[in-house]
């Protein structure tokens, strides 16, 4: 196989300049529970994204058109998460002040500490927005303040309104911890299942930039089985890309980047990895969409 061509999408790849889509694959399994595999995430996706065609029905394009261009992935620190986020936050930072759009594809929950506070770094007054069956806001866990399960936390921490959606595992220390704190909405997926919930969440997503996070546990077991952490009473795929598209499309919403995380695949191609690179591909088209219609 010509490596040269083991891309996103298996296309051509093209120079920096030229691209306005960096996708960074960031398989770190550090801080992992529950079943392990997470590391094989980023190639699976990347493998699986070559098997569906580049034009999406839905927009009348082929979003890859604006230009994508895929890392080499991020080696894994195993010395410490801490120092693993850092080496995240500055290659991220790089991309950023080209002016590029990042994808993070982990690679465990625990990456987006590095991609957030880059993101942080660059755009002013950013939001945080994450899809997850956990709430993920311990102030530590198995001895480590950056484990997966404190992810959310973390990203608290610095300062940034906190969206978290589908949460259905939470511990009593997290229920304690999210009293008062204005800051920080959860969204049980029970209290999400009455009558149309995407709608009723982007109406109540305060204007601003956004960074977004997808655990991909997220979706219900039945949908995407091969993940660490799974959890019954998840989402699906219609309504979920239905959010996704309102969110996106909302004028006065600016999504600044985005990961996809918690994939454990059990092979390199499976159905689970090939609907998370359509959901990464879907996500593109709607950004790809919203630029057009700004003139970006």
């Amino acid at each position: 196989m010509d490596k040269s061509y083991f891309n996103f999408l298996s296309i051509p790849p093209i120079s920096l300049k030229k691209a306005r889509f960096i996708v960074l694959p960031i398989g770190y399994e550090g801080t992992v529970t529950g079943d392990s595999g997470t590391k094989f995430g980023p190639l699976s996706i990347i493998y699986s994204s070559r098997n569906f065609e580049l034009y999406d029905e839905e927009h009348g394009f082929e979003p890859y058109e604006i230009g994508v261009k895929t890392n080499e992935e991020i080696e894994s620190d195993f010395s410490s998460p801490e120092k693993m986020m850092k080496k995240i936050e500055k290659i991220t930072l790089y991309y950023l002040k080209n002016k590029k759009f990042i994808i993070g594809i982990g690679g465990e929950h625990s990456i987006t500490v590095g991609l957030f506070k880059a993101h942080k770094k660059y755009f002013d007054d950013l939001n945080y927005i994450c899809l997850d069956a956990h709430s993920d806001l311990r102030e530590k866990y198995n001895y480590t303040k950056f484990s997966h399960a404190c992810v959310n936390r973390r990203i608290y921490e610095e300062g940034s309104n906190v969206y978290i959606l589908g949460v259905r595992s939470i511990s009593k220390q997290e229920v304690d911890f999210l009293k008062d704190r204005q800051k920080i909405k959860v969204y049980y997926a029970y209290q999400m299942k009455r009558g149309k919930w995407d709608e009723k969440i982007v109406k109540e997503i305060q204007p601003g930039k956004y960074y977004l996070s997808i655990d991909i546990d997220f979706f219900d077991p039945s949908l995407i089985p091969e993940t660490g952490t799974p959890e019954p009473g998840g989402f699906f795929w219609n309504e979920t890309v239905e959010f996704l598209k309102k969110l996106i499309l909302r004028k006065d919403i600016e999504i600044c980047g985005f990961d996809l995380v918690e994939l454990a695949p059990t092979k390199i191609f499976t159905s689970s990895s090939l609907i998370c690179a359509k959901l990464i591909y879907k996500i593109i088209g709607y950004l790809v969409l919203k630029w057009k219609s700004m003139n970006y």
